[in-house]
């Protein structure tokens, strides 16, 4: 079953941050995950951070194995000093369940 990993967030250094994306691309590419959302966020209730970057894979093992592997790890140590936020995985909907 296909899912997806959320990094939902607020961006502390704007200048820092676009050393994110160019630097998990490739192993994004490596899982066989894509990007379906990258954007800013509109509230449309409650308080969510600013912005959202979603990624889709194959399968959870896929995605854990993007999330878990040493590149991404290293690259959490950076998004933690310049972003607040979340990371969370979430399976893709299939009707029946």
């Amino acid at each position: 079953m296909s899912g997806y990993i959320i990094f939902h967030y607020n961006v502390l250094d704007r200048v820092r941050i676009e050393e994110l994306g160019p630097r998990s691309l490739p192993e994004l590419e490596k899982h066989g995950g894509e990007i379906v959302i990258g954007s800013y966020v509109t509230p449309l209730e409650g308080s969510p951070f600013s912005h959202m970057v979603v990624y889709k894979f194959e399968s959870q093992e896929a995605a854990m194995a993007y999330y878990e592997s040493a590149e991404i790890q290293n690259l959490s140590i950076l998004r933690r000093e310049i972003t607040e936020g979340i990371a969370v995985y979430i399976p893709a909907f299939e009707s029946g369940q």
